[in-house]
């Protein structure tokens, strides 16, 4: 996905909800603050979809939003690309203060994507190998700092069964950085 795509769906989303505010998580959200990782030859490129949380939201919104914009909608036929609208329990995951460091996404009032460093957060939960090699990414080509990510996640609140295996997959993703 590139910027102006994920501008046109934020747009979409806008005008059909009426949105106070909507923030893009997953990997679409490093497109406000790295564009050009949607360019040819990059990690975004096969990126086809953006997951957005939008406020107020409430099951009725998340399903209107679902059908209009969604996978398999006449929206994402055309356009090659689609909204996962998100639930509120996303926000459980995520460090202290990420509000704080939400990027905003250009022309679009009230709209912003997820920090690089919280989104690195997320992806280590995850733990699926697409979410690690885009970390690894992240580091391997410098636009993050192992440096700058670590106390994020060290505040981070873990389920405990989780801890071991988040830490695990930290080392994996900055043994090269």
């Amino acid at each position: 996905m590139q910027l102006p795509a994920l501008i046109h769906l934020l747009e979409s989303a806008r005008a059909i909800g009426r949105c106070d505010r909507i923030i893009v998580f997953g990997s679409s959200a490093l497109l406000a603050s790295f564009p050009e990782l949607g360019d040819a030859g990059r990690p975004l490129e096969l990126s086809y979809d953006a997951d957005l949380f939008v406020e107020p939201c409430d099951p009725q919104l998340a399903a209107v939003l679902h059908e209009a914009l969604g996978d398999g909608s006449l929206f994402a036929q055309r356009s090659g690309y689609h909204a996962d609208v998100l639930r509120p329990e996303i926000l459980a995951d995520l460090p202290p203060g990420w509000e704080r460091r939400l990027v905003p996404l250009p022309g679009i009032p009230n709209a912003s994507a997820l920090s690089p460093a919280d989104l690195v957060i997320l992806k280590l939960q995850a733990g699926r190998a697409k979410d690690l090699d885009l970390c690894r990414h992240l580091f391997q080509e410098r636009l993050l700092a192992p440096d700058k990510v670590k106390p994020l996640l060290d505040s981070t609140p873990l389920p405990e069964n989780e801890i071991v295996a988040v830490y695990e997959r930290w080392k994996s993703v900055t043994s090269q950085a």
